[in-house]
C-alpha cells in the first residue's frame, strides 16, 4: 500500500472512530458545546473500538475495516432509535467589541498553525521514539500480527522491559486503525496524535467559551497548543498525547459535576475515568485524585448523592484493573522498589525523597524558572477562577510523581532526566483551564452556560448564581478591575 493510501485508511479509522463515539456521546453531551462534543466523541470511538477488536481477537477473526465499519453501524443504528437528552438553550452572547474579536482569531490562529507543526512533524516520518518501539509499538505489532493477545506478551521474561503492567488502549487503538488498511504502517498511524492535539484544543475551547468566554477559550488552547515539551515528534507513538486529552475531558467533567450535579455530568465522570486509567498508569492516580477533590468539595452539599457520585470516578478505573488482572494475571511492576515501604526500609525514604524534592526543585525547576514565576505572579494578580478546585490535584499528582522516582528501582535522578518533564507536561493542557478561566466573561453575568440543560438561566429568570456586583466576575479577571457588559 502506498503511503498516501495508508494515510487515507487511517484518516478514515479515526473518522470511524468518531461517528461511534458520536454515537454513545451524543448521550451525556447534552448542554456541551458541539467542539466538547467532538472531544468527547474521539475518545468515546477510540474506547469503542478497542471493545470492537477485543471482540475480534476473542472470536479468532482477524479485523478488517469492514468489520469495524459494520459495527459502528449497529452501534449508530441503536443510538439513532433511543431517544436523546434535550439539549440546553444555547448560550447567550455579548456583543465582542473590536479588540475582543480580534484577540479571538489571533489566538484560534496561533492553536492552528501549532497543530500545523505538530502534524507535520509527527507525520513526516515513522514513529521512531524508544517508548514507542519498545513498549506501545511492539505490543501493537504484536496483536496485529498474531491477531490475540497472546499470554508471552504477559509472561515471557525476554519481554520484561516492554512494560507488561501499562494499560492497552494505545495498542488497541493502533491496531484498529492499522486494521482499516492493507497492514502496519508507523507513519501513517502517527495520525492519531494531531487528532488527539486537535480535540484536546477543542475541548479546552468549547469548555472555556461554555463556561467563561470565548477569548478564554481561544487562550487556553493557543497556550496548551504551544507546549512543544508534549506536542513533538518524540511522543508519537507513546499514551502521552491520548492522556492530555483524557486529563482534559476528566476535569472539565469533574468541573461540570461541581457546578450542576445531573445523570450527564455523572456519566462524563465515569467516561473520562475510563479512558484516562486505560491510557496511563498515572491517568488511574489523576483519575483518584479527581475523585478526593469532587468528594472533599461535596461535603457540604445537602445532596447525599454528590459525594457518592465521586465514586464514580473510582468504579471505571477498577473495573479496568481488575479485567486487566483476569487477563494477564499479577504483574510486577519494575519500575519501583516497592520493599522500600517496608518497616524495615522507612528510614531510607526521607533521604530518598529529600533528593528528588532537590533535583526537582533545584534543576529542573531552575531550567524552567521564568514561565514558574509568571504563572505564580498571574495567580497571585488575577482573582479565582471556576478552575481553581483542580490547583490541589495537579498538586498532588507532582508530589505522588515524587515519591515515585524516590522509590524507583533505578537511580531515582536518572528516573527523573528521563521521565519527569514529559510525564509533567500531559498535566499542562488541563493546568490551562485553571489559568485561562480566570480571563473575565465575555458575556453578561446572566448568560452563563450551566453543563446542566435543566438551569441554563435567562433574561430575567432567577439562576441561583451570583451576581457580578456581588462576587464579581466567576470566570476571573485581575483584582479591582471592572468591565461593562453589553447585551445584544
Amino acid at each position: 500500500m502506498t503511503l498516501p493510501a495508508a494515510f487515507t485508511s487511517v484518516a478514515a479509522g479515526v473518522a470511524a472512530a468518531g461517528i461511534a463515539g458520536w454515537s454513545i456521546a451524543r448521550f451525556f453531551t447534552a448542554g456541551l458545546t458541539r467542539r466538547e462534543s467532538a472531544a468527547w466523541s474521539l475518545a468515546s470511538g477510540l474506547l469503542v473500538h478497542a471493545i470492537v477488536l477485543l471482540a475480534f481477537l476473542g472470536s479468532g477473526t482477524r479485523p478488517r475495516a469492514i468489520g469495524f465499519l459494520a459495527a459502528d453501524a449497529v452501534v449508530v443504528a441503536v443510538s439513532l432509535r433511543i431517544r436523546r437528552p434535550r439539549r440546553g438553550n444555547p448560550p447567550l452572547r455579548g456583543r465582542r467589541g473590536p479588540a475582543e474579536q480580534f484577540a479571538l482569531l489571533l489566538l484560534l490562529a496561533v492553536a492552528g498553525a501549532a497543530i500545523a507543526i505538530f502534524a507535520i512533524e509527527a507525520l513526516s516520518e515513522p514513529m521512531w521514539s524508544t517508548d514507542f518501539l519498545a513498549i506501545w509499538g511492539l505490543k501493537g505489532k504484536i496483536v496485529f500480527a498474531t491477531v490475540a493477545l497472546p499470554s508471552r506478551m504477559f509472561h515471557d521474561p525476554a519481554l520484561a522491559w516492554a512494560h507488561r503492567e501499562y494499560p492497552l488502549l494505545v495498542p488497541l487503538s493502533l491496531v484498529a486503525l492499522a486494521s482499516f488498511g492493507a497492514g502496519w504502517n508507523d507513519q501513517a498511524l502517527a495520525l492519531l496524535y494531531p487528532a488527539c492535539e486537535l480535540a484536546t484544543l477543542l475541548a479546552l475551547y468549547g469548555f472555556l467559551a461554555r463556561r467563561v468566554s470565548p477569548v478564554a477559550g481561544a487562550g487556553a488552547a493557543a497556550l496548551a497548543s504551544l507546549c512543544f515539551f508534549l506536542y513533538r515528534a518524540v511522543n508519537a507513538g507513546t499514551a502521552e498525547v491520548p492522556f492530555a486529552l483524557g486529563a482534559v475531558l476528566a476535569a472539565g467533567a469533574a468541573l461540570d459535576f461541581l457546578d450542576a450535579d445531573s445523570p450527564a455530568a455523572r456519566a462524563r465522570l465515569a467516561a473520562a475515568a475510563l479512558f484516562c486509567a486505560s491510557l496511563k498508569q498515572e491517568g488511574s492516580l489523576f483519575v483518584l485524585l479527581l475523585a478526593a477533590m469532587v468528594w472533599w468539595r461535596a461535603r457540604r452539599s445537602p445532596a447525599r448523592g454528590r459525594r457518592a457520585a465521586a465514586l464514580l470516578l473510582c468504579i471505571p478505573p477498577a473495573v479496568h484493573w481488575g479485567l486487566l488482572y483476569l487477563l494477564r494475571g499479577s504483574q510486577t511492576r519494575r519500575d519501583f522498589d516497592l520493599t522500600l515501604f517496608e518497616p524495615r526500609r522507612w528510614l531510607e525514604l526521607p533521604a530518598l525523597f529529600l533528593l528528588v524534592a532537590t533535583r526537582m526543585l533545584g534543576t529542573e525547576a531552575r531550567q524552567a524558572i521564568v514561565p514558574l514565576a509568571a504563572i505564580a505572579l498571574y495567580l497571585l494578580v488575577t482573582r479565582r477562577g471556576i478552575a481553581d478546585p483542580l490547583l490541589p490535584v495537579f498538586a498532588a499528582q507532582i508530589f505522588c510523581y515524587a515519591v515515585a522516582f524516590s522509590v524507583s528501582s533505578f537511580d531515582p535522578l536518572y528516573a527523573i532526566e528521563g521521565a519527569f518533564r514529559r510525564i509533567t507536561m500531559t498535566l499542562f493542557p488541563a493546568f490551562t483551564l485553571v489559568l485561562c478561566a480566570r480571563i473575565p466573561y465575555g458575556v453578561p453575568g446572566w448568560a452563563h452556560q450551566s453543563s446542566d440543560p435543566r438551569r441554563t438561566p435567562v433574561p430575567g429568570e432567577r439562576s441561583g448564581l451570583p451576581s457580578r456586583e456581588a462576587a464579581g466576575p466567576q470566570g476571573g479577571g485581575t483584582r479591582g478591575n471592572t468591565r461593562k457588559w453589553t447585551e445584544s
